[in-house]
């Protein structure tokens, strides 16, 4: 993209040319991006999308960056992370209304803080809200569609739309949004259920304590990079398929949750491509499994 069509993007929002991927993803990995926006508001939202959409331009919407891996030849087109207006948390009752721009882990403190059950176990979950909403983020038996009343997006056309749960098609670590690209998560509405306010705090700090003591926090990754099979846990297949500590680079199995590739200092994206090949080669001879990632390569 050039400069000058770069130019007449004009939002409220932040307009960044020649991104670094590595600031923006959690893996610390990825080549630039041609224009990176941070759309302050629906408004701007709509703009940016009428901008790629007259220009041919890709478009890409991400969250935290916690499942994404930009390959090291960067992005071509611009990238967009929901700005202020996106952040937004109201509640009713037991009923919540979120933006889709604000972290998982700020909604969870919010409606525990509430004594709201439903969403405690997920925490440790670093994504926004519309991340976790397109890969129905799920710990300990809990997962998220289990919450949703509906959820508000946009299309390419710039039209509004809502989409009741039932539509969604909430399964393991997916919905109908991983197979829609051109509908952007803005907002969603969830069902909460009410109880003591000590209990729902107390649930979250074993959860929290739980998933510290066994994820390798201190490094970069991008959570587990396969979904668990219906038969095992992919972390235990591929501790069992001898992976774990299994390096590429600066690309390492990680030794203490082996369904984590962690980034020891430089790694590159086809660093974690080609360990991410191995592990399930390795597994598959082993297990006969063929192991699915979850973690998204553009």
């Amino acid at each position: 993209m050039q400069i000058k069509e770069m130019e007449r993007l004009k939002i409220r929002g932040r307009v960044v040319a020649n991104q670094s991927m590595k600031e923006l993803t959690s893996l610390r990995i990825g080549g630039q991006a041609d224009l990176f926006v941070v759309p302050e508001d629906l408004e701007d939202l709509k703009t940016v999308i009428s901008f790629c959409k007259e220009r041919g331009v890709s478009f890409l919407v991400i969250g935290n960056g916690s499942k994404l891996l930009i390959r090291d030849e960067g992005f071509k087109g611009v990238v967009a992370k929901l700005g202020t207006s996106f952040t937004k948390i109201e509640n009713e009752g037991e009923e919540i209304t979120v933006g889709a721009g604000l972290d998982l882990s700020t909604l969870i403190d919010f409606v525990a803080g509430k004594g709201l059950w439903g969403l405690e176990l997920l925490a440790g979950i670093p994504g926004t809200v519309g991340g976790a909403i397109a890969r129905n983020a799920s710990a300990f038996g809990q997962d998220l569609g289990q919450r949703v009343i509906s959820v508000r997006a946009l299309n390419n056309n710039n039209g509004n739309l809502t989409i009741h749960k039932e539509d969604i098609l909430f399964g393991y670590r997916t919905s109908i949004f991983l197979g829609k690209r051109d509908w952007i998560i803005t907002e969603v509405k969830l069902a909460l259920s009410p109880g003591k306010k000590e209990d729902v705090l107390s649930r979250l700090r074993e959860a929290r304590d739980k998933k510290m003591r066994a994820q390798p926090i201190s490094c970069p990754s991008a959570g587990c990079i396969f979904k668990n099979p219906a038969s095992s846990s992919a972390g235990l297949l591929i501790q069992r398929a001898g992976c774990s500590g299994l390096r590429v680079g600066d690309a390492q199995v990680s030794l203490q949750h082996a369904n984590f590739i962690i980034n020891k200092g430089n790694a590159r994206a086809r660093d974690i491509i080609e360990l991410i090949d191995m592990v399930r080669e390795k597994v598959k001879m082993n297990s006969g499994i063929t192991l699915e990632p979850e973690l998204e390569i553009i």
